[in-house]
């Protein structure tokens, strides 16, 4: 079982490089990959040896970068890069994650204040070095119900994740801001991948609103990705198996994981996602020897 897609507190999850590997050696992953958010110092931390040999299992280098596409907020996840090569890109393309959530929390102030959303700023308390100011206003906005007629999808009020992908990223929703300017451009993103040596995947696209979906193909034809996530926590079957058939017709390559947060995102279990997941390693055989020749199932290498 593998999971290559999981985030610890250098992003935005809860979990430390310490405890990810703890649980990742418990659950018996062959193959983890730390894909936080616009950042690979995870990958750093784990030079160390005394940190490394707590999980037995194979590691990939990992990252999520934050791009946009028709103005929508969406990510691509990189694999098998040069982390020298990769950080100097992240030191000339990619905000910080305090400089993202601030400038963040002003791009969303000034556009709500703008369309008449009731808010008090005094109570809009978040730290940016680990915290979503978009939590953070989530929970303020939705303290009145006058701003719930701003909500495009009503379900959105309950969860954070409806209120960020559904609302604040959906160019649809009166919620939303257009967070373009905080972002590297998705053909920028991709070519940071390919040029440390990694390979370049579109990150859970049925997580996103409907118009990445509906894209997809246009996505696929215009930009250089390598490969799709096909298998994730909150997938169908009926849509991972059209993520697998696409990548088959399209000659693309195929990951897929969990989106662990840690306790920042419910029922997104290392390995298991919902209960859903349990990805073999044979869905990756097509690109992970190339970055990982000893990585093996059963001591023989994938076949």
């Amino acid at each position: 079982m593998i999971d290559i897609h999981s985030h610890t507190t250098y992003s935005d999850g809860s979990s430390s490089i310490e405890e990810l590997l703890e649980e990742a050696q418990k659950i018996g992953l062959s193959l983890l990959s730390i894909t936080d958010h616009n950042t690979i110092q995870a990958h750093f931390e784990l030079q160390n040896s005394n940190i490394r040999k707590k999980f037995d299992g194979e590691i990939i280098s990992g990252i999520e970068i934050t791009t946009t596409y028709n103005g929508e907020t969406i990510e691509v996840l990189g694999y098998g890069f040069d982390l020298e090569q990769m950080q100097q890109f992240l030191n000339d393309n990619v905000l910080t994650f305090k400089e993202k959530q601030l400038r963040e929390y002003e791009l969303i102030k000034n556009q709500y204040k703008k369309i008449g959303v009731i808010f008090d700023e005094n109570n809009i308390k978040f730290n940016p070095k680990v915290e979503s100011c978009r939590h953070a206003f989530a929970i303020e906005i939705k303290r009145y119900p006058q701003n719930y007629k701003f909500f495009l999808n009503k379900e959105s009020i309950n969860t954070d994740s409806g209120f960020t992908r559904n609302e604040v990223y959906n160019p649809k929703s009166p919620l939303y801001v257009d967070e373009s300017s905080l972002f590297p451009s998705l053909e920028r993103a991709i070519e940071m991948i390919h040029k440390s040596g990694g390979i370049a995947f579109l990150a859970h696209t049925f997580a996103y609103s409907p118009n990445i979906s509906n894209e997809l193909l246009n996505i696929i034809n215009n930009y250089e990705l390598d490969g799709l996530e096909c298998f994730y926590t909150t997938f169908t079957k009926e849509q991972s198996d059209y993520l697998v058939k696409l990548c088959a017709e399209k000659g693309m390559y195929m990951s897929g994981g969990s989106d662990f947060h840690g306790t920042r995102k419910k029922n997104h279990n290392l390995g298991t996602g919902s209960g859903n997941l349990c990805i073999d390693e044979s869905f990756i055989k097509d690109w992970i020897n190339k970055y990982l020749p000893d990585f093996n199932s059963s001591k023989e290498k994938i076949k």
